[in-house]
């Protein structure tokens, strides 16, 4: 699976964005996302934080990734987008 590396610039705010030029699937350099898109897009996107979301997480779940805001100027150019995950083996 090739994956192109990216890195992205950054904006303020703790915003990056990526300017994508052709089809194909780029991994972010700094976040681990990877985005996959049919053609040319500018995607920007941040990390955000759990305190303001929290509470709309039910038990039995429980928060226990990162969480992002992405925006991409062209939908139906990005066909999927893989987040990083993390697996807690402690108990």
């Amino acid at each position: 699976d090739q994956k192109e590396q990216v890195t992205p610039r950054r904006l303020c705010g703790g915003q990056h964005v990526v300017q994508l030029d052709a089809e194909g699937t780029y991994q972010c350099s700094l976040t681990g996302l990877i985005f996959e898109v049919t053609g040319a897009v500018k995607i920007t996107y941040s990390l955000l934080s759990w305190s303001k979301y929290a509470n709309l997480v039910e038990k039995p779940w429980i928060v226990g990734g990162p969480l992002f805001d992405v925006r991409c100027d062209s939908a139906s150019a990005l066909t999927s987008i893989q987040f990083p995950h993390s697996l807690c083996l402690g108990g």
